[in-house]
């Protein structure tokens, strides 16, 4: 007869299944997460060769025209993306204006993607490494390393998201509320919540790598 398979492995046999399916997407995303930052500072370049009419310049999504009763543009409507909307008269917009938006934008948006880039190829990495050997790299001492670095990437990168996000509105609050741009300052912080999460992850890792480091000296 021959050798029965462990039941315990048994019912392990999907969870790595899914495993396996879930390696390549995290890859995927990886690698366009990199594409985006590289299109994005493509996009940066082209802007600061652009000359144009304000009026003739494609604006991005969270920024509209406004036209009065004769259809011509009147004001440009800039939104923060956190419930707040600026409305400005269409003769006070220029072509830097706009151009500013979309740097601000492309900002952001590069600095999101730098705190979820990394994130993924932790991801990858740990389950690629599960996956090359199932039950005997569960305990491997790579494992836990990885999940440290994915609770600094998720830490550092929510204080570089919060930044980012809050330089945005600081930048378009500054660049389109000129009576008042004196009296708008940059103020920073942190997003606890984030934050929390990336210690935790961080301190999980940290029990893991202490179990499997025991686990092996047995």
């Amino acid at each position: 007869m021959g050798k029965e398979e462990n039941p315990r492995k048994k019912n392990y046999k999907f969870a790595f299944a899914f495993l396996k399916l879930l390696q390549p997407v995290f890859n995927i995303l990886f690698y366009i997460s990199l594409f985006f930052i590289v299109l994005c500072l493509i996009l940066c370049v082209i802007l600061l060769i652009v000359n144009v009419d304000a009026d003739q310049m494609l604006l991005p999504p969270f920024m509209h025209k406004i036209a009065d009763a004769k259809g011509e543009i009147a004001q440009y409507s800039i939104s923060f993306g956190n419930g707040i909307k600026i409305i400005t008269d269409a003769k006070n917009v220029v072509l830097g204006d706009i151009k500013a938006v979309l740097f601000a934008g492309l900002f952001v948006l590069v600095g999101t993607l730098l705190t979820v880039a990394p994130v993924f190829r932790f991801i990858n990495l740990l389950l690629k490494n599960i996956n090359s050997g199932q039950y005997e790299k569960i305990t491997d001492e790579k494992n836990p390393r990885y999940v440290m670095f994915i609770g600094l990437c998720i830490f550092f990168g929510s204080i570089l998201t919060k930044f980012v996000m809050r330089f945005y509105n600081y930048y378009l609050a500054a660049r389109f509320i000129k009576d008042a741009s004196q009296e708008i300052k940059l103020s920073l912080g942190i997003d606890v919540l984030s934050g929390i999460t990336g210690i935790t992850i961080l301190f999980i890792g940290f029990i893991f790598a202490y179990v499997f480091r025991h686990i092996k000296n047995q």
